[in-house]
């Protein structure tokens, strides 16, 4: 008996190791593998999307390496989703797909960290202004990932190759 209960107590700070972490200590508290430098190489490609009144909907940078959509980062110019009708348009988000328990990124001086629920594939996060900037004017970024299914955390400092359409998108 007493056997499973520190199975379930060691379960559950494995699993729950990054809910209540700043971002300092999570990225600095754990281990983390690089991530292979021939995934880390970004080609950016921008998409407009109006409504039908011919308004701004939101843009998005689309991120692809070896030809795969890779990430997203996008500018909300209206705000419908639950969560995030009272936020003051434009809202930036960061798409990633894949399960992960806890995702944090970084550029220049600015970060964010998320242990959010996931209950598809897709994941997006709204994030900092100050951090879309700095992705934006840099053209790179870390990121921070724990992965639910196997619990590996990975590491890897995104270069984006084709930074104007980083700069012209968004304006």
């Amino acid at each position: 008996m007493l056997k499973k209960i520190i199975l379930v107590l060691s379960l559950t700070t494995i699993f729950s190791s990054a809910v209540g972490q700043t971002f300092k200590e999570f990225t600095t508290g754990n281990y983390f593998a690089p991530i292979d430098e021939k995934y880390l190489q970004l080609n950016a490609e921008c998409r407009k999307i109006y409504d039908e009144k011919d308004r701004k909907k939101y843009f998005e940078i689309l991120f692809f390496n070896q030809g795969k959509n890779v990430f997203d980062m996008n500018k909300h110019y209206k705000t419908y989703l639950q969560g995030r009708k009272k936020l003051k348009p434009p809202v930036f988000s960061f798409t990633v797909r894949n399960w992960f328990q806890t995702i944090a990124i970084e550029s220049g001086k600015y970060n964010f960290i998320t242990t959010t629920d996931q209950n598809t594939l897709r994941r997006n996060e709204v994030i900092p202004k100050d951090l879309s900037k700095a992705i934006l004017s840099s053209g790179q970024f870390n990121i921070y990932f724990h992965f639910l299914n196997d619990n590996t955390k990975s590491i890897g400092r995104f270069k984006v190759s084709n930074n104007k359409v980083l700069i012209d998108c968004f304006e």
